[in-house]
């Protein structure tokens, strides 16, 4: 590949995948003294791949997958000064680099190196850098770098080094610098102070606990020894020669500097993030280099100013950067130097301090604990407690009474600044009754809150010269004695708010000409003399607001002239004329002064009027004097019963909303208030008409049981396909059942007679609807498919329905929407019924629970003693004497048991009225007599439909039939109710002939139970369209047994 390329000098194949390379490739780049492999994926070096390369200088092979180097790999590169061989996979030191004698540099880092022995570096006399870095080594013994005398920098940093024995660099004269960091070191006593040319030295990142400065050479300039757990910097023989310009000592734990922990040649310190606490003064004295300090994020409290001092710098160089921010600074008395350290550079002799306004102050006082910014500090927030304290002029401080002695008074506490300056005495909520006796004479601020002090007496503060600050409030005074306040001659703010004064009379404030702040706000204050608040020539601030001031005259205090704070609100002002417009008027003309204008109002009425207020119009030109008229307000301000009205208006709007939500979600809010408590919503009372057509069909259902619904024999009829009889009998059945609803079921299939399923479905479905307080249909598949399928089934069901659309439920089962689509019959069905549930959905039993109303008859009746017996044409009505139980599926759909044909003879109709007559004796139960049936659908097949049947075309409504039935009155009833009410159907009969019976045997004039039931559809239609439907086939002859439906 490269035999033309004679004269090339640099090759460079960095960053490709060459993972092979043949032997003797480079043979004829005799010429080649740069060669770049780099970040390509070779394994190993063969003996001969680099034969040729006599005048190689540079060779790079960091970033492959090396692990393996032939002995004799670089016998061809003797002229070889730079080796790479960093992050391979190279476990050992090659014996290869034993023919490498002009080697400069040699790089090893970043392998699996875990140890080397004496001799691995033989004939590497011209070495001068060695980098290990990133590997295992452990232990440095002597003799491992023996080998090297011209060596000068080692770098073994992020190894496995525990220990390095003291002569391990005994014979490595020239180096300069050494990176140990990132290792297990844990000491370092005697292992560099022999090499004295080394100049930097990086032990970080170890864990060395013990530091002095003797285990460092003389000459070191550049030390790092951050990241250890060194508690000192120890000089233990005080040396004072040391060449450290730069020592970075951070994240130890240092808890003290002293003027022998810092070398006096250091310009960079960096001992942030330690433990110090103290610092000594003149530690920075003599460091005449120093450029920067890092003392950040220690645990300095309180420091001396002259812990900082340094030698005076000279002008032309900039003063030393200190940081100190993130310490928790005490502010007490002897740190009141820090909010001005920046400002004393004239002298030359402090740092600047460049995080100032980081540096956070906690000061304590009287008022408690505060956190300051040091910068921002006030001088007389920084603080000392005190106990007793006597100056070096007083003279009596060992005899009771001396007046220049400082004692604090037995439950105070008293503190002081650095000069004295200020001296505040703290004696509040101790619960006393008197003022304490030995307040210090030079106190210039007293705290006397909090107690129950009740009256101040006259001379109580007398000789307390210096007091400036006295606060007397909340302490329950009644009253003020004259000259209380005498010798308090520079007093300058008074606190007398939340106190119980009723009056001041005008000698209190005497001779309290320097008073600039009053506060007599939250009293019961009802008068206060004229003369009060003259002798206040310098007051600025005063406070008047909730007291019982109705007449004083504010303008008096026009005559403090340094007024500029003043406040009114919460006093009963009187609304007279006169005052009135005089208040008004000095209040608009200093409003710039009262700070709650706004909060003033003036009160009407007094003990035998009604109380009424107005707020202050300092707009107003004119008024009408309320007591002088004898009227009344015209108004009361609309302000007064703003709150009231919006509260109003509040709930309403709140009850509004929840009876929309109520409306909107009634159903599933119906159904959870009927599975939880029984109850039911939106229930029609008795008596009471209500149609479908004034509301919707969910309020139509949830309305409940109206007076005919009460009269039915079951709570819902139940229609559905015979495939799915075992989901309604063992699941829809059981649960409604036998459930907590107890409700009575008429299921299509198990309830009504088999022979008018098949044969006449129309007769049966009708009464059975018409017996049933809900219709409930389970659509399915299978329901499409059989019942749905028939006609007869069909027109039967539509006019049952009609008008009772939201008494339907509809239950769906299984993925039938394509078909439900498809069927325009089923589709209006679905969007009148009352409730459409889906099997499984959640909810699904509380939900159809709610829409079926349960009834409210009692399941067992208990009967009188007697007997009675209503004859009603051929059907007989008894009431015995014994109970009797309405099971769920009596019918009283008569068969003859002994003749077997089917015979429909006349059937009378009782209305709703009728009924209720009829049944209108709670005491009695009714049993309507069965006949026993004449065939049974046990086991025989049931005949076949009739084929004319099949192929008879639908019918059109009642009233357009040409052929109607004859309506007779049954001249049966007219003894027992209104001839009106009573209307009999006369149908012919069917030929028992025909049948193959040979009697004709005829049924009782009762039919069954549902003749007797009122629906919604007039007689008159219901018999007209029972004519046109062919009569049911004749049913075998069979043992004889009631239906019960």
């Amino acid at each position: 590949m490269f035999k033309d390329l004679f004269f090339l000098q640099i090759l460079d194949l960095r960053n490709n995948s060459i993972d092979r390379i043949e032997s003797n490739a480079f043979l004829p780049l005799y010429n080649l003294h740069t060669l770049e492999l780099s970040d390509n994926k070779l394994h190993t070096i063969g003996a001969q791949l680099f034969n040729g390369l006599f005048v190689l200088n540079r060779l790079t092979m960091s970033g492959n997958s090396i692990s393996n180097i032939d002995t004799m790999a670089f016998r061809n590169c003797s002229d070889l000064k730079e080796l790479d061989l960093s992050g391979n996979e190279l476990t050992a030191v090659p014996d290869a680099l034993r023919d490498l004698a002009f080697l400069k540099t040699l790089d090893l880092g970043e392998n699996r190196i875990s140890e080397f022995h004496n001799g691995s570096f033989r004939n590497l006399h011209q070495l001068t850098g060695l980098r290990l870095i990133g590997n295992d080594i452990g232990n440095l013994t002597h003799g491992m770098l023996w080998d090297l005398p011209n060596l000068q920098i080692l770098n073994l940093a992020r190894n496995k080094v525990q220990h390095v024995e003291r002569h391990a660099f005994e014979r490595n004269i020239k180096l300069e610098a050494i990176r140990l960091d990132g290792n297990f070191l844990s000491e370092i006593n005697g292992v560099f102070t022999s090499i004295t040319s080394l100049l930097l030295l990086n032990l970080s990142e170890n864990h060395i606990e013990w530091f002095d400065y003797a285990f460092i050479p003389v000459n070191l300039k550049w030390l790092d020894i951050h990241g250890n757990f060194i508690e000192s910097l120890g000089n233990y023989y005080k040396i004072r020669n040391s060449k450290v310009k730069t020592l970075d000592a951070s994240h130890n734990r240092i808890t003290e500097l002293s003027p022998l922990s810092v070398p006096d040649s250091v310009e960079l310190l960096f001992i942030n993030n330690n433990y110090i606490s103290t610092v000594r003064p003149n530690t920075f004295a003599d460091k005449v280099n120093l450029t920067r300090v890092d003392m950040y994020a220690n645990m300095i409290e309180t420091m001396e100013l002259t812990s900082l001092l340094l030698t005076k710098v000279p002008e032309n160089k900039p003063l030393p950067e200190f940081y100190i921010g993130g310490n928790p600074f005490n502010c007490n008395c002897s740190m009141d130097w820090l909010p001005a350290i920046n400002n004393q550079t004239s002298t030359r002799e402090y740092p600047r301090v460049m995080d100032l306004d980081n540096a956070m102050c906690r000061t304590s006082g009287p008022r408690g604990v505060a956190i300051v910014p040091a910068s921002t500090a006030r001088s007389e927030q920084f603080l000392c407690r005190y106990e007793a304290h006597c100056f070096a002029l007083c003279h009596c401080c060992d005899f009771d009474a001396c007046d220049c002695e400082m004692t604090c008074p037995a439950g105070c506490k008293c503190y002081n600044d650095r000069t004295w300056n200020t001296n505040a005495v703290d004696c509040s909520s101790l619960g006393v009754e008197e003022i304490p006796r030995r307040i210090p004479m030079d106190a210039t601020e007293v705290y006397l809150d909090g107690n129950v002090l009740r009256e101040l007496q006259n001379h109580v503060f007398i000789g307390r010269k210096n007091m400036r600050v006295l606060y007397v409030n909340a302490s329950g005074i009644e009253s003020i004695q004259n000259r209380t306040f005498n010798g308090l001659n520079n007093l300058q703010i008074l606190h007398l708010e939340d106190n119980r004064i009723r009056e001041l009379k005008g000698f209190e404030f005497e001779r309290l000409s320097h008073l600039r702040e009053l506060y007599l706000q939250n009293n019961m204050i009802g008068f206060i003399g004229n003369l009060t608040f003259l002798p206040l020539r310098s007051l600025e601030i005063l406070r008047l607001h909730g007291n019982r001031l109705v007449t004083f005259p504010v303008w008096q205090v026009t005559l403090n002239a340094r007024l500029v704070e003043l406040s009114l609100g919460g006093n009963p002002w009187s609304c007279r004329c006169k005052f009135l417009q005089e208040l008004s008027s000095w209040v608009s003309d200093n409003a710039h002064k009262v700070i709650d204008a706004g909060d003033v109002w003036c009160y009407y009425g007094g003990d035998a009027r009604p109380s009424y207020r107005r707020r202050l119009n300092v707009n107003e030109t004119a008024c009408s004097d309320y007591f002088a008229q004898g009227g009344v307000i015209e108004s009361i301000m609309v302000s007064d019963y703003l709150p009231l009205v919006a509260a109003t208006l509040s709930a309403i709007i709140v009850l509004l909303v929840i009876i929309v939500l109520a409306f909107v979600f009634r159903e599933p809010v119906g159904a959870w208030a009927y599975s939880k408590y029984g109850l039911r919503f939106l229930r029609t009372k008795p008596g009471k008409a209500v149609t479908t057509a004034s509301m919707g069909p969910a309020a139509a259902m949830a309305a409940g049981c109206c007076d005919a619904d009460r009269d039915r024999l079951y709570d819902c009829y139940v229609c559905y396909s015979p495939n799915d009889e075992d989901f309604v009998l063992h699941s829809l059945a059981v649960e409604l059942e036998h459930g907590a609803a107890g409700l009575r079921l008429c299921l299509h299939h198990r309830d009504l007679p088999c022979v008018l399923r098949a044969s006449a479905p129309a007769p049966a479905v009708l009464e059975a609807v018409d017996a049933s307080r809900r219709v409930l249909i389970v659509l399915t598949r299978d329901f499409l498919q059989t019942e749905w399928s028939r006609f007869e089934f069909r027109a039967a069901l539509h006019e049952a329905l009609r008008g009772r659309a939201s008494q339907l439920i509809v239950i769906q089962a299984g993925n039938i929407s394509i078909e439900v689509e498809r069927d325009p019959e089923l589709r209006p069905y679905l969007r009148t019924a009352a409730l459409i549930l889906t099997w499984g959905e959640k909810r699904f039993w509380e939900r159809l629970r709610y829409a079926i109303p349960s009834s409210t008859t009692t399941a067992i009746i208990a009967t009188s003693t007697t007997t009675t017996t209503t004859a009603v044409g051929d059907v007989s009505v008894e009431s015995k004497s014994s109970p009797l139980v309405y099971k769920r599926n009596i019918n009283t759909y008569t068969l003859d048991g002994g003749v077997g044909s089917l015979e429909k003879t006349g059937m009378s109709t009782l209305r709703g009225g009728q009924r209720a007559a009829l049944f209108k004796d709670a005491s009695s139960a009714l049993m309507l007599q069965h006949a026993p049936p004449a065939y049974s659908c046990g086991g025989a097949p049931l005949p076949p439909m009739l084929p004319q049947q099949q192929q008879q075309p639908q019918l059109p409504p009642p009233s357009s039939s040409p052929a109607q039935p004859r309506l007779t009155v049954n001249h049966a009833y007219r003894d027992a109710m209104p001839a009106s009410n009573l209307i009999t159907t006369t149908v012919a009969t069917t030929n028992t002939a025909n049948c193959g019976v040979g009697e004709d045997h005829r049924r009782p004039l009762s039919e069954h139970i549902y003749s007797s039931i009122d629906s919604d559809y007039s007689t008159l239609e219901r018999t007209a369209w029972r004519q046109q439907q062919p009569p049911p086939p004749p049913p075998p002859p069979t043992s004889g047994q009631a239906y019960l439906v």
